[in-house]
């Protein structure tokens, strides 16, 4: 959609979770990633550096990202509302669209080396969101609190994994040196170095990745590439796919709620606002403070958390409800102007933002890989959120589309679409 067709408020919320996703994805730019969730990676468990890690893990860490795929689930229902075309030619038009996302993903990871790539995955629900368009929003939100439950239920399991595999390895390391280990204490050390593998945590990998990343484009392509096949395949079909389709869902169902416009009552979004925020932030501080508490024992950390998803999605409600009152109200119209413009360029700056930060971080570019403290690294976000809403707005006083939505859009209809502003419409 384009000019007054689109929905200003989804575009506002879109560039919102936008520059916010970079928040929590700078770390994974700048440091290990492990050092994503466990702040010991990079040495941020004091002072300046621990507040801003605090920070970001209870207000930022997976509502970001919740948001984020939330709008793509509402995305597809507004390109599926074209009444001009008939089912079979939506359809087609749909998953030729769907597919090419997936092949930006590919593009993301392989090519723009950033593991952390969400297209591939949002390709991936996608092709099995087509099926769900025609339910009810009741049956949408119950479909997705159902998926969430599932995930809920298996981060309680992680949880509890972890914890008992941690009690078993704190009770060989207090044994006294020499003595002679079982093979059961030998095993629960073999369980616990699998478990740090996974978690990107062992010291070989940490090491491993400042190797790579501090090398050539050619060397972090080579290391990258293992890693992200394992996350868009093992990954994928255990956990992501039906993370992200759970969102999505979800997102499907504040659509067809009349959520997403800023079309409801003022009463509905503070509703969303006390609900979301009165549980989620005190759920999230919880969980941070008992991570930090315990010394930042991993069962703690991210999604090893028990209650992970109801912080993240209550959180993410209660920001829905904050931007949806700003938009209604038409508060802070510079604002407004500054995310609508980011997120209708939003395929643009999420690529753009592996470009820019790979520069800045590898060894092909500036080379700062683990050079900064945490803190520093979110003088990097500043920039880039400074460089991305100036050049928003500024592309879109001559054009339609940012670059890579006017190849999206190229690709999906076959032909070359008018990008230029006052250029015929094919």
């Amino acid at each position: 959609m384009a000019g007054k067709a689109r929905i200003q408020s989804i575009d506002v919320l879109r560039g919102f979770a936008l520059l916010g996703i970079l928040l929590m994805n700078i770390i994974a730019f700048a440091f290990p990633l492990a050092a994503y969730t466990d702040p010991t990676i990079d040495g941020a468990t004091q002072g300046v550096n621990l507040v801003v890690f605090a920070s970001m893990d209870v207000l930022v860490e997976g509502s970001m990202r919740t948001i984020f795929s939330m709008l793509f689930g509402a995305g597809m229902l507004i390109f599926l509302a074209k009444r001009d075309t008939d089912v079979d030619t939506l359809r087609g038009l749909f998953y030729r669209r769907t597919v090419l996302l997936i092949a930006f993903g590919l593009v993301n990871a392989y090519i723009f080396i950033w593991p952390g790539d969400i297209l591939y995955t949002y390709g991936m629900a996608g092709l099995l969101l087509y099926f769900f368009r025609d339910f009810s929003a009741l049956r949408l939100a119950q479909y997705s609190l159902a998926i969430f439950l599932v995930l809920a239920l298996m981060h309680i399991a992680m949880h509890m994994d972890a914890r008992g595999m941690r009690n078993a390895v704190a009770a060989v390391e207090a044994l006294p040196a020499g003595t002679s280990l079982t093979a059961e204490q030998e095993q629960a050390l073999e369980d616990w170095d699998a478990f740090l593998e996974g978690q990107f945590a062992s010291p070989e990998i940490i090491q491993q990745e400042y190797e790579s990343r501090n090398s050539g484009y050619i060397d972090n392509v080579i290391a990258s590439a293992p890693l992200n096949l394992v996350l868009q395949t093992v990954v994928l079909l255990i956990s992501t796919l039906w993370d992200v389709l759970a969102m999505m869902l979800l997102g499907m169902a504040f659509f067809k709620w009349g959520l997403l416009d800023a079309s409801r009552s003022s009463r509905d979004y503070w509703l969303l606002v006390i609900a979301g925020i009165g549980l989620g932030l005190p759920l999230n501080y919880l969980e941070t403070a008992t991570y930090i508490s315990s010394g930042f024992e991993i069962y703690w950390a991210g999604g090893n958390r028990p209650s992970y998803d109801v912080g993240r999605l209550t959180l993410a409600v209660g920001y829905i409800g904050i931007v949806m009152l700003i938009c209604k109200h038409a508060l802070i119209p510079w604002f407004r102007s500054a995310l609508a413009a980011v997120g209708q360029l939003a395929l643009t700056n999420y690529l753009s933002q592996s470009l820019i930060c790979n520069f800045i971080f590898m060894g092909f570019g500036l080379g700062l890989f683990g050079d900064l403290q945490r803190y520093q690294a979110y003088l990097v976000v500043l920039g880039v959120w400074i460089f991305q809403i100036v050049f928003s707005l500024v592309w879109l006083r001559f054009y339609r589309f940012g670059p890579a939505e006017w190849l999206w859009r190229s690709l999906t209809y076959k032909q070359s679409q008018p990008l230029r502003l006052g250029t015929p419409k094919a």
